[in-house]
């Protein structure tokens, strides 16, 4: 089973890629290139075009380009809101919180509830979000790095080990079942590594379905380390089955 899974993923993005640089093909020609039947091929465009990957036309199917675009502009936007919202239920209040460099982990702060929170983060995009005078707020300091302005290095690695946080709520560039939790940047999977081993409740893993089941160059953690993953309709059932065996509470939102 699990490496089926693995092989519909890889397919999937087998599918996209080639897609991405032919600009258009026939159903034919992507089961030809990819060596599947025809029925195989067509279940693989069904999901592609609900998540909005792909577009269909007739005799033929486009990569869509304006998705890819306007990832952090449209529906995929929204998707994330919402999935930061789910992970908000997870902080109580008198809470401290690890928050690390991921758009979709900072948006968490936009529907906090509590009362009083300690918030600490490695990312600087904080001072854009909404902030509430009765919650602390807690920067690691450290190297700037630039375009996502995130704190890593010594300094930043050094806050971070001189505290315990009840909640890390951790993003990532990928999750895949054979390589675990992770990220583009060797720093930032250290930064990540480190706000998980230093939390001592609640740990949870932010990823829409663009996420699941792809791998990235450098790992931050395996997926049973997690108690929750929140993540969208989109992703793979089958995968999201494997990763409840690991004992990860698998919470989907519409």
């Amino acid at each position: 089973m699990k490496n089926s899974i693995v092989a519909i993923d890889k397919r999937h993005a087998d599918i996209l890629e080639i897609l991405e640089a032919n600009h258009q093909m026939t159903t034919q020609e992507l089961a030809e290139a990819l060596d599947v039947s025809l029925s195989t091929i067509r279940r693989d465009l069904n999901l592609l075009e609900e998540k909005n990957d792909i577009i269909r036309k007739y005799g033929y199917c486009i990569y869509n380009y304006d998705n890819k675009r306007d990832f952090d502009q449209s529906g995929p936007e929204r998707i994330k809101q919402a999935i930061a919202r789910e992970a908000s239920k997870c902080v109580h209040d008198y809470d401290t919180i690890f928050i690390n460099s991921s758009s979709t982990a900072l948006k968490t702060i936009d529907y906090l509830n509590s009362e009083h929170l300690t918030i600490v983060t490695n990312n600087l995009k904080i001072n854009y979000s909404p902030h509430n005078a009765n919650y602390n707020y807690i920067l690691t300091g450290g190297e700037m790095r630039f375009p996502k302005e995130a704190l890593v290095g010594d300094i930043a690695m050094n806050t971070i080990s001189s505290m315990n946080a009840d909640v890390c709520i951790i993003g990532c560039s990928g999750v895949s079942l054979e390589s675990g939790v992770t990220t583009k940047i060797i720093n930032e999977a250290k930064i990540n590594e480190l706000m998980i081993n230093r939390t001592i409740k609640r740990k949870i893993l932010v990823a829409d379905h663009r996420k699941i089941g792809l791998t990235s160059q450098f790992k931050i953690a395996d997926i049973s380390v997690f108690d929750y993953l929140i993540t969208d309709q989109f992703s793979s059932p089958e995968t999201l089955k494997e990763i409840q065996k690991m004992g990860v509470k698998v919470i989907q939102i519409d």
